[in-house]
């Protein structure tokens, strides 16, 4: 439906992504179905504005959550910490975002 646009937005299964690269020209959304998938989408620039890069990796960290292996908590507090640790190294000049 026109004007039903957004710039990231999480589903159950993934993180949905507005290719800021793309604008003004051309509306294309990303569908990222895992952490590395995310992190490789803030190192490319498809997602651009501390604020915006922040949120990205929060759903994210979420997403590792609700995919980490079983019911044990331990495993999903790994999961977190994996996630936490690829997604820190996606911006070298943005050390005050994680």
């Amino acid at each position: 439906m026109p004007g039903d646009w957004f710039t990231l937005r999480a589903t159950p299964d993934a993180v949905e992504l507005l290719d800021q690269r793309l604008l003004p020209g051309d509306e294309r959304y990303l569908v990222l179905q895992d952490v590395e998938s995310v992190a490789r989408a803030i190192e490319e620039m498809v997602v651009r504005g501390a604020p915006a890069i922040g949120c990205t990796a929060a759903l994210a960290m979420a997403l590792a959550a609700r995919k980490a292996p079983g019911d044990d908590l331990a495993a999903v507090g790994k999961a977190v910490a994996r996630a936490g640790e690829r997604l820190a190294r996606t911006r070298p000049t943005a050390v005050n975002l994680f």
